[in-house]
Order: C-alpha cells, then sequence, then structure tokens
C-alpha cells in the first residue's frame, strides 16, 4: 500500500504544471511533463483512482487522473469516459485534449 501512495504521489508530482511565477489565471499555459511509467505502474495508478472514486464518485479530479491513465494505457474509450465525467463534475479541460481523446476513440474502433 505504501508503494502504491508513494507511486500515486510521484505521478501527480510529475503531473504538476503550475508555475511558481505569479501569473494570471487566462495567461497561464500549462508546459508539457514527460512522465515515464510501466503498463504495471498505469494499472496501481488506474486502481488507486478507481478506489477513489468508490468512496467519493463526485470527485473530478479523480476521474481526470483516472481518464489520463486510460489515455496513456492507450484505453481510449475509458479515457474518454473518464474525461467527459470529470468535465460535467467541473473540472475545465482543453478543447483539444478533448478532441483528441475523441479521434483517437473513433479510431480504435471501439466507438459506441
Amino acid at each position: 500500500m505504501k508503494k502504491i501512495i508513494v507511486l500515486l504521489c510521484l505521478v501527480l508530482a510529475g503531473c504538476a504544471t503550475v508555475s511558481h511565477e505569479k501569473v494570471l489565471p487566462q495567461t497561464a499555459k500549462a508546459k508539457p511533463v514527460t512522465v515515464v511509467v510501466d503498463q504495471k505502474e498505469i494499472d496501481n495508478i488506474i486502481a488507486v483512482f478507481t478506489e477513489s472514486i468508490k468512496h467519493n464518485p463526485d470527485q473530478a479530479g479523480a476521474y481526470y487522473n483516472r481518464g489520463s491513465a486510460y489515455f496513456y494505457k492507450k484505453d481510449y474509450d475509458k479515457s474518454w469516459q473518464d474525461i467527459h465525467k470529470a468535465e460535467e463534475l467541473g473540472i475545465h479541460i482543453d478543447a483539444k485534449f478533448i478532441e483528441l481523446v475523441g479521434k483517437l476513440k473513433k479510431a480504435s474502433g471501439r466507438d459506441r
């Protein structure tokens, strides 16, 4: 369990894109971050966020993070579902990312 929590913290820290500079919200830009994880780590991350969602199904951040993990796992259908759920719960998601996930979902043949 400690390993999963440490892994989760490392992933979340690696995904942080907030600049330490003071900027106006409308001018803030996310910087790309490269995180290298293997398939087993992605599965562990998905399991952690799935458990979190079971305990609190209104956690928009958990859906977004799990959707991002599914994206890196190339499971675009599940990524699409979680990203849209996160957006429904109030997280603003870049339209280009949503468009990309939608195109990949359709191209993967799993479009329902």
